[in-house]
């Protein structure tokens, strides 16, 4: 995934809601977090709040985003523990 790709999913996600379809949202973090993990946890919104009142999400993309943060947030406490033992 390239630069030009995240561009292109957006615009693509705009579209798609604008008529009345799936926001991909979720979807589009969870491909960011995964393949840009230098972006940092910090910048991804795993929480329905985030989004308009009324805008449907696509089936499933909220929980795979979350399952994605999770397995980050993992993995990232044992790098960090490794790194302060040694």
């Amino acid at each position: 995934m390239v630069l030009a790709e995240v561009i292109s999913d957006m615009n693509s996600n705009y579209e798609n809601r604008k008529h009345g379809g799936y926001s991909h949202v979720f979807d589009m973090q969870e491909k960011m977090l995964s393949t840009f993990s230098k972006i940092g946890i910090e910048n991804i919104f795993a929480s329905e709040m985030y989004l308009p009142i009324g805008q449907k999400i696509e089936p499933g993309s909220l929980e795979r985003l979350k399952e994605t943060v999770k397995e980050f947030q993992v993995q990232n406490v044992i790098e960090n523990n490794a790194k302060t033992l040694n």
